[in-house]
């Protein structure tokens, strides 16, 4: 952990800041008075005008009370922040108005307001037990805003430093008309070059912090005032600008403002002062203190004064100087600043680290913590200026790649940098895969793990996410809403949308963008209700490959754009839409974001790849021997990611006990329960990859591709040619077999580690049970770390519909099926109907044949006759050899599924995959039968007897009289299907039933 990490402390909560605000300003002033505010001064348009330019949306409103009668009727009637009277008042002087306002509202400030200097003569001496402050308008409108700002920084400051550690400037002034002038040139200054920061800010949390975190200014009437201030807020002070004649002890003192300028430079030698007076025989003594001097006579004295707060005070460009100020160069931002520190000379970096100018300036872009460690920095703690330069750029430098790379950035053609990790373009929603992995960039760019893991860059790929905005721009000016919605060819959706323009701002933002990325990007979905907690959707709509290597920019662009176009274009295909028929949301609301990713792997020849892809929950559904649903299970295969979530054949381990790897009870299980191949993305930048589908250009490659890649040596194991056992290495000839032992049990990688920790820290996030996507990199260089870089995360739906208490004693039914390895939770007491595939005729060669009969069913069941489906093997896996390979579209009225082993089919239950996401979040009961259970744990012969009411070659249609009872305990994952009887002897009383 660098130095500045050190000292950094807990993040800052800007949307904290602030707190004190004045919405409502009760004007106290005759109708003349009131009415030459209005019209000459502009009351409302300048209050109007200054708040919405800075984008603030709390713009105070304005009441008039023409006598102190109706103000304090007014006041009893509604709650104001700011009484601002005007001496002319009929019914009242405003000395005795104030006394009365302060004697019921002792905090309400009041604030008196004269068109000239001569009427603050006519004020008694003990003016202030009553009033505020004293303001003189002489036909400026900013004195309003200045007045409203003035309060709130007087209400704000201490819990704003506290808080936020943001700064101030002390102004040391007595004389209303100069205070008058000066308060709101300054405001006027700030605020302006806020609003420049505002326009350039990375995000909406930087919007906000320049907007609240702007620097307080703190007038100060008086010598004791002034000294408080300064105590008080010191090391968060910019600078002082002081009068030289103002009261000490209550007396007007000719050089107070000398006395107080010894004082501070006692203190601080370095901190910015600026003198004014009306004399000029003073300017010897305001050198001796270091300060600058203005004369208030000046005919430049505004101009003078934007000056000193422009270049002392840290607003404006930074401009390199010499010691005798000749001017070297300028930085306009952050990133400028680190650029021109490594080559500027030695002289010039002293002379403005000494004078602070460096610490101002990134205080005045609202690094205040950057700025604060870099003021504490003095020339004792360097043994050479070299030291100093190098450790500016580092910290400034490490503090800007910390922010970029764990914020969301707002996409601009004209200042984004490829160093920035997460960006937008467009405004809406990010959806819900894209503020999943928002929020894991956030949680990557924590201290701790580097510390916990030195040698691993754990990281989020680089992203960019066209917002929900693009989407419904989209869908209005190309006239697809009506057919996307109703049209039920998913080809004819896709041939329409293809057809659709993109925006041309997205279109020159994407072209930008794609000027500093050539490596294979994934263009994927983020709908709004993707990833959500209690929403399927997962794998549901598209995803795209691209190699991005074409020589063309042209065409790199053109396959972008053609992409996202296909994403969109997959919100209203038939399974998002069947899908959308299960949950209370209509398809109307659902919009798509889309992510635009870099894709993690490594280029091997003319295909791409990472060493392995995995998924990793913190719930395990499927707990043997000692492990605990709680500990998590992992899911991890060689090369990318589809060969888990297409429930393909993959490696489960818990990352609790990583080296008790799966035990099989033959050296042949082993080799056919193993990987055998593995995906990769095919480079061929020739061709559109896209024309072939969404996976067309992913090639399915035997594990000896991986081996000549010098990849399948980190994950690999081999079955021993000569004594037919399983040997750690790939040393010994024989069939290969993916075992992670390399990884699992050798420790080469610590991958089960990193899992852990970030299951952990996930679960407490969210406040859930988790799932994480994953991608690792090993390289065979060995000065290139290593890289766990973290793809998606989301909750998952853990149980919570019914207490294990309501599964009632079920002795006096008869079970049709029972397992201890069952999803979901809760009790359904409504399914008549049984699909069945009979297992006599069950043929695995034919199982896309059967998928498609099961649809059949399907629709003829329809939404009203939910149906118990039971077949063999893994059902929704895209490998046919495992299962039924049936799509979301083909049982979407499915309420109970049961998958039975058979000798050939009897593969572990497939967790990680998008079909098993879909299963949870649906609330679908799910039971597995192994094969060895299969005799005692279902009732075939029942089910051989029952009437059919419906048969295809290889499916059955049960109608039964009485509804099956089914319940599941999804704390333990058992669960039992029991036989129907008649309602007179039902354990349940109607109103306790609900469903899964």
């Amino acid at each position: 952990m660098s130095e500045f990490e050190k000292h950094q402390g807990k993040e800052l909560a800007f949307q904290n800041l602030m707190l004190h605000r004045i919405h409502e300003i009760l004007l106290v002033a005759s109708p003349y008075d009131a009415f030459i505010l209005e019209e000459d001064g502009r009351l409302t348009e300048q209050i109007l005008h200054e708040y919405l330019g800075m984008n603030l949306s709390y713009a105070p409103r304005v009441w008039n009370a023409s006598t102190a009668r109706k103000a304090m009727d007014m006041l009893s009637k509604r709650p104001f922040d700011l009484i601002i009277v005007m001496l002319r008042i009929s019914d009242m002087d405003p000395i005795s108005f104030g006394t009365q306002i302060k004697a019921i509202y002792p905090k309400k400030p009041v604030v008196l307001l004269t068109f000239d200097e001569s009427e603050i003569k006519q004020l008694p001496d003990n003016y202030s037990d009553s009033i505020d402050d004293i303001f003189i308008w002489s036909g400026n409108a900013n004195v309003f805003p200045a007045i409203i700002k003035r309060i709130e920084d007087k209400k704000n400051v201490k819990r704003d430093v506290k808080k936020g550690d943001v700064r101030s400037i002390i102004l040391i002034e007595d004389n209303p008309r100069f205070y008058s002038i000066i308060l709101p040139l300054i405001y006027k200054e700030i605020l302006y070059h806020t609003k420049q920061l505002i326009d350039k800010s990375l995000n909406d949390t930087h919007r906000l912090l320049h907007m609240r975190g702007r620097p307080k200014i703190l007038l100060a009437n008086n010598y004791e005032q002034a000294e408080k201030y300064f105590k008080r807020y010191r090391s968060n002070t910019l600078g002082i600008i002081s009068d030289i004649r103002f009261p000490h002890k209550g007396q007007l003192q000719k050089d107070a403002g000398i006395e107080f300028a010894q004082f501070v430079r006692s203190v601080d030698k370095t901190l910015p002062i600026l003198l004014h007076s009306t004399e000029l025989n003073v300017e010897e003594k305001v050198s001796k203190v270091k300060a600058s001097f203005l004369n208030k006579n000046s005919s430049t004295l505004l101009q003078d004064l934007r000056e000193f707060i422009v270049n002392n005070l840290g607003f404006g460009d930074f401009v390199f100087r010499y010691p005798d100020s000749t001017e070297l160069s300028k930085a306009t931002s952050v990133r400028d600043l680190v650029e021109t520190l490594e080559t500027l000379p030695v002289e010039s970096l002293m002379y403005h680290a000494s004078n602070n100018h460096f610490s101002n300036w990134l205080a005045a872009r609202g690094e205040f913590k950057l700025a604060s460690f870099i003021r504490q920095l003095s020339d004792d703690d360097f043994d050479h200026p070299e030291e100093r330069r190098e450790m500016y750029i580092d910290i400034i430098r490490n503090s800007q790649h910390g922010q970029r790379t764990s914020q969301v950035v707002e996409f601009a053609s004209s200042s984004h940098h490829v160093s920035t990790n997460f960006s937008r373009l467009g405004k809406g929603s990010l959806g819900g895969k894209a503020r999943g992995l928002a929020f894991a960039n956030t949680m990557m760019a924590k201290p701790m793990w580097k510390e916990k893991f030195p040698d691993v860059n754990i990281r989020v790929p680089r992203v960019v996410v066209v917002g929900t905005e693009e989407f419904d721009n989209f869908m209005d000016k190309n006239n697809l809403w009506n057919i996307a919605l109703t049209s039920e060819n998913n080809d004819e959706i896709t041939e329409l949308f293809l057809k659709g323009r993109l925006s041309r701002e997205l279109i020159v933002s994407l072209k930008s963008y794609l000027k500093d990325v050539h490596y294979p990007i994934a263009v994927r979905s983020s709908s709004l209700l993707e990833d959500s907690q209690y929403q399927p959707l997962a794998g549901i709509y598209s995803t795209f490959m691209l190699p991005n290597c074409s020589s063309e920019d042209k065409e790199r662009l053109s396959q972008v754009c053609e992409a996202i176009k296909r994403v969109f274009a997959s919100t209203f295909f038939q399974e998002p839409k069947t899908l959308m028929d299960n949950i209370v949301q209509r398809h109307e609301e659902e919009k798509m974001a889309v992510i635009i990713m870099e894709l993690v792997g490594q280029t091997h020849g003319n295909r791409f790849y990472p060493t392995c892809s995995g998924v990793a929950q913190s719930y395990n559904y499927y707990p043997v021997s000692y492990m605990q649903r709680e500990e998590g299970i992992a899911f991890v295969a060689l090369g990318l990611g589809r060969t888990i979530v297409e429930g393909e054949k993959a490696l489960r381990f818990s990352p609790k006990y990583p080296a008790i790897l799966p035990q099989f009870y033959s050296i042949k299980a082993t080799i056919n329960s193993s990987q055998n191949d593995f995906y990769a993305l095919e480079l061929n930048c020739g061709e559109n990859p896209m024309l072939g589908g969404e996976t067309d250009n992913l090639k399915q490659l035997d594990l000896s591709i991986a081996e000549s890649d010098k990849v399948l040596k980190w994950l690999g194991s081999t079955v021993c040619a000569q004594d037919n056992m399983i040997r750690d290495s790939l040393k010994y000839e024989g069939p290969r077999v993916i075992t992670f032992a390399p990884m699992l049990k050798w420790e080469t990688f610590p991958i089960a580690e990193i899992i852990n920790e970030m299951l952990e820290m996930s679960s407490h996030a969210l406040g859930c049970p988790v799932e994480i996507e994953f991608a690792i990199n090993i390289f065979n260089d060995p000065n290139i770390k290593d890289e766990f870089c973290l793809l998606q995360i989301k909750p998952m739906v853990i149980g919570g519909l019914q207490n294990s208490e309501m599964l009632l004693n079920s002795a006096n039914k008869e079970p049709l099926c029972k397992s201890d390895i069952v999803l979901g939770d809760g009790i359904i007491d409504y399914i008549k109907h049984i699909v069945y595939v009979d297992p006599e005729i069950f043929d695995v060669s034919k199982t896309q044949n059967i998928a498609r009969e099961i649809e059949r069913f399907n629709d003829l069941l329809g939404t009203d006759n939910p149906y118990l489906l039971v077949g063999p093997g893994r059902w929704g896996t895209a490998d046919p050899w495992l299962g039924i390979p049936v799509t979301w579209k083909q049982i979407s009225h499915a309420k109970v599924i049961v998958e039975v082993g058979t000798d050939k089919l009897n593969p572990d239950p497939s967790f990680g995959s998008h079909f098993f996401q879909n299963v949870t979040s649906l609330r679908i009961g799910y039971f597995t039968i192994r094969n060895q259970q299969k005799l005692k744990n279902i009732d075939c012969a029942w089910l051989k007897e029952q009437t059919v009411k419906e048969k295809t070659k290889f499916l059955k249609l049960i109608e039964l009289d009485y509804p099956l009872f089914v319940r599941i305990d999804g704390r333990s994952g058992e669960g039992t299907i029991l036989k129907p009887s008649p309602p007179e002897v039902d354990i349940m009383d109607e109103e306790e039933s609900t469903g899964i």
